[in-house]
């Protein structure tokens, strides 16, 4: 078996490369480069947290994946809507987990999240139209796993925000002067990577058991799953 230090170097270092050479593509304009990088990212994941012991994170991570490929062309409505439905399956996976390990909805972040929805759904009504079923339905999942994240560990509660901020600029992208674009796709890809990372790397933490979660240093749970072992 691989040294799981080792292992944690090698995949760290590797999605590090695969989302600098995404990030490269996309903004140099070489939707070949992308193609190559961006399909590894979750991959890479799912290696670093032994994805195949957990069905969920290999599934969410797979449709994520799936995603990733549809929105390497950003300004497709099509790839978009594809795009989105991978996603969906990843978020309502990451936003069950989440509950099945304790998080809970507190009523004020519910609120914020909820008018960051209403607020993306007006804009794209009026800026970005193309973009509004998109909003409108994938949205609402996206402050689901927000809201629900939250309430989880930090690494949860950061990569959930991250995410909302990333698909915020999605929109911004599409609402906005083409003269940003580049610098806003670069935001998009930047801010994604970072969200997926903390995110998976919170989910794959040991499960809580709700209604009955010990705070650690720094505010985080530290309650343990009895049926995780590793």
């Amino acid at each position: 078996m691989p040294d799981r230090a080792a292992v944690g170097h090698v995949t760290a270092l590797a999605y590090v490369a695969a989302t600098a050479a995404t990030v490269l593509g996309a903004v140099t304009h070489r939707p070949a480069l992308q193609y190559v990088a961006k399909p590894a990212m979750m991959p890479i994941l799912a290696l670093r947290v032994l994805a195949h012991d957990d069905p969920a994170l290999a599934i969410g991570l797979a449709a994520a994946t799936l995603g990733d490929v549809a929105m390497i062309e950003p300004d497709d409505d099509r790839r978009v809507r594809l795009g989105a439905s991978g996603f969906a399956v990843m978020h309502a996976v990451w936003s069950t987990r989440l509950w099945r390990t304790g998080s809970r909805v507190r009523p004020v972040v519910a609120a914020t999240r909820a008018a960051g929805w209403a607020g993306g759904v007006a804009i794209a009504r009026r800026r970005a139209p193309g973009m509004l079923p998109v909003t409108a339905t994938y949205g609402g999942l996206v402050a689901t796993t927000a809201t629900l994240g939250a309430d989880g560990t930090r690494d949860a509660a950061v990569g959930s925000t991250l995410f909302l901020i990333s698909d915020a600029l999605v929109l911004a992208r599409r609402a906005g002067s083409p003269r940003w674009a580049d610098v806003l796709e670069a935001a998009v890809l930047v801010t994604y990577a970072s969200a997926q990372w903390l995110l998976v790397r919170g989910l794959s933490e040991p499960v809580r058991t709700a209604g009955r979660r010990s705070r650690g240093r720094g505010g985080t749970a530290s309650g343990r799953d009895p049926r995780r072992t590793r």
